[in-house]
């Protein structure tokens, strides 16, 4: 398997894995608002009663996050090669600048699958097949 085809199935593979954790906090939220006796915590604090999150905006911002995890790894990677200095500032910048990379990945998911997805077909015209 090419280099661009496990890219995208790690990504894909994150990013199934975030919608399914994603529909379980939105059942899970909406089971909670539902208890009284939560409800009544709040209001005895004071504290406003939360909206509870749609199922399908739960899927998507949770698939979206992990998506952005081995995407910003492969984003940081890339420009870490380019850099000239040895390998312990790399992974002392990259755990630092980890959160970074995942919100950049997370943002930046979907059009890097489609660009390697284009990059993978093309190579297969190329070669013929």
């Amino acid at each position: 398997m090419k280099k661009e085809a496990k890219q995208i199935v790690l990504v894909l593979l994150f990013l199934l894995l975030g919608g399914v954790m994603g529909y379980f906090a939105a059942i899970t939220q909406a089971e909670r608002l539902r208890d009284p006796a939560i409800m009544a915590l709040w209001e005895a604090q004071n504290m406003p009663v939360p909206e509870p999150i749609t199922v399908p905006r739960s899927v998507i911002s949770f698939g979206l996050l992990f998506s952005g995890i081995p995407t910003g790894l492969f984003f940081y990677r890339h420009i870490a090669a380019s850099w000239l200095t040895p390998m312990a500032p790399k992974i002392i910048i990259g755990i630092i600048a980890f959160p970074v990379y995942a919100l950049v990945g997370a943002i930046g998911s979907i059009p890097f699958m489609v660009y390697k997805g284009i990059s993978l077909l093309k190579g297969k015209g190329k070669n013929g097949r």
